[in-house]
């Protein structure tokens, strides 16, 4: 009697050439979807490195800020109307670079030690001139320059051009913007209910605010823009010209 070998079966060179295609065009779905979400997350991560950028210099600058003018002083000894942290040359006043937009440096002082002088750290002992010390930087500043936020943390002159200046913020972050603003509000303390005298003295109260714009350096269309208002704590005592 015959007998029969049982027929071997296997995959078509057409059903392999099916499965490929399918495979393909699984992993090609796969890739598209893999490089959307990855260049999605990156222009999420660089987003928010640029806001905490501008937010992280917002905050320097407000903190310094709302400190202008700070004295520590004996009311017993000495008026408020002397405090060197409101002189001419110390008080809150705005600026720029050469080369820079107008009102975009602003320059203060506080007393960050508390023992009443102003620290230039600028002088050797026994050497500072009257009101100043050198033991610490109680000068400071922010500026707009060359598409960078800088501050001030020494240098003898406290002005927009001198100085030594440090960058804040990362260079993949471009500055485009930095103006301060000021508002004022001045109270006759003889007469409240009078304008500002010379003859009387006046207390100054003060807000200053910041604009700023920035974006990352090679993506024009991230640019972000925020303006903030700072009340200054320590209002300014001006007292009467005799």
């Amino acid at each position: 009697m015959l007998s029969t070998r049982p027929r071997q079966r296997g995959v078509t060179l057409v059903e392999l050439m099916i499965a490929g295609v399918i495979s393909l065009v699984a992993l090609s779905a796969a890739l598209t979807v893999y490089s959307a979400t990855a260049r999605h997350t990156t222009l999420q991560l660089r987003s928010a490195h640029l806001h905490q950028q501008v937010l992280g210099i917002l905050y320097l600058v407000s903190r310094d800020l709302r400190r202008a003018g700070y004295w520590h002083f004996d009311p017993a000894q000495r008026s408020p109307a002397d405090n060197p942290f409101q002189s001419s040359e110390n008080r809150v006043r705005s600026g720029a670079f050469a080369g820079e937009p107008a009102d975009s440096c602003i320059l203060l002082g506080y007393d960050l030690d508390g023992d009443g002088l102003v620290g230039v750290g600028q002088c050797g002992q026994g050497e500072c001139p009257p009101f100043s010390d050198d033991d610490n930087v109680e000068q400071f500043g922010y500026r707009l320059h060359h598409g960078a936020v800088q501050s001030r943390y020494a240098g003898t002159g406290l002005a927009c051009d001198a100085g030594y200046w440090q960058a804040l913020n990362d260079p993949d972050v471009r500055i485009t913007r930095l103006r301060f603003g000021r508002r004022r509000h001045c109270i006759n303390l003889l007469d409240r209910t009078a304008p500002c005298d010379d003859a009387a003295p006046q207390l100054v109260q003060r807000l200053v605010s910041v604009d700023i714009g920035a974006r990352l350096e090679h993506d024009p269309d991230s640019e972000i823009s925020l303006v903030q208002w700072i009340a200054l704590r320590n209002d300014r005592l001006q007292a009467a010209e005799p």
